[in-house]
């Protein structure tokens, strides 16, 4: 059984300004179909709306990041949206609730307590929590959030593009990469093996 799952990529390249050279990569590609292409701003930042038919969320948006690094082999794929970091405000958002009434279970001032820990602060006032963890503690203590079904999978691929990006300047020795590597969940060190 096949579904349509609409999505948003975040990508970068360097130094990209022409918009029209990009799109007409992107739109003359055969094999990518359904998309809106927009930007670049000052960055070289792009995000691509995708429509795709796909047999689930996940084989959806790893075909289409497959499609894009095709399409753009200079491209960093930065994130799929929606963003994993959100605020009290974005939280509040996403669960259709009052700011107030979210402040109030972070603080466990009202619900069942045990509001998963922030994951940073944006700024000294303002903290910042990993949505997947959020949308998890609604699914088991408040009810059904809509859309987030998908959250933990987001944050995982959304994991891996950080990774990827920053692995150049983290990794500097093998001993450290194959310490890395041993961090990375089973599932994953499995498939790769598999896939050699």
């Amino acid at each position: 059984m096949t579904d349509t799952h609409v999505f948003m990529v975040v990508f970068q390249i360097a130094d990209a300004r022409e918009p029209d050279e990009y799109a007409v990569r992107l739109y003359g590609d055969g094999g990518v179909e359904e998309v809106m292409l927009a930007g670049p701003d000052s960055a070289g930042v792009f995000e691509v709306e995708f429509e795709r038919v796909d047999r689930s969320f996940p084989a959806a948006v790893l075909s289409a990041v497959r499609d894009l690094e095709r399409v753009f082999p200079e491209a960093t794929i930065l994130r799929v949206e929606p963003d994993d970091l959100v605020t009290i405000a974005a939280i509040a958002e996403r669960v259709g609730r009052s700011h107030e009434s979210v402040r109030l279970l972070v603080r466990g001032e009202r619900g069942p307590g045990g509001f998963p820990a922030p994951a940073g602060k944006l700024d000294a006032k303002t903290q910042a929590w990993r949505w997947a963890e959020v949308a998890q503690w609604f699914e088991t203590y408040i009810g059904p959030v809509p859309g987030a079904e998908h959250a933990a999978f987001l944050a995982a691929v959304n994991d891996i593009l950080d990774l990827r990006r920053l692995a150049g300047d983290a990794i500097d020795t093998p001993d450290i990469a194959q310490a890395m590597a041993s961090l990375l969940p089973e599932q994953l060190t499995v498939a790769a093996r598999a896939a050699v």
